[in-house]
């Protein structure tokens, strides 16, 4: 896992409102800052993170495991 390198305020909305939470931002491999404040964070490179800042593996594995659709993946109906 990437080294968290800072974290920043992000506001995320609820209800009427918007909730404050502190996202993290790591450096991707390739030396660019990825601030990690959705499910699925993608890197200019290509490398895609979680929400932690773990790296996910390649778009190409995704869904095999779990029968998914490419479709699930990328919420398209």
């Amino acid at each position: 896992m990437p080294d968290i390198i800072r974290h920043e305020k992000r506001f995320r909305p609820r209800g009427y409102g918007y909730r404050e939470f502190q996202a993290p931002v790591i450096k991707c491999a390739c030396g660019e800052e990825v601030v990690c404040e959705r499910f699925t964070n993608a890197c200019e490179c290509g490398r895609d993170y979680g929400r932690s800042g773990d790296l996910l593996a390649s778009r190409s594995q995704w869904g095999e495991e779990t029968g998914e659709h490419i479709a699930d993946i990328m919420q398209i109906q």
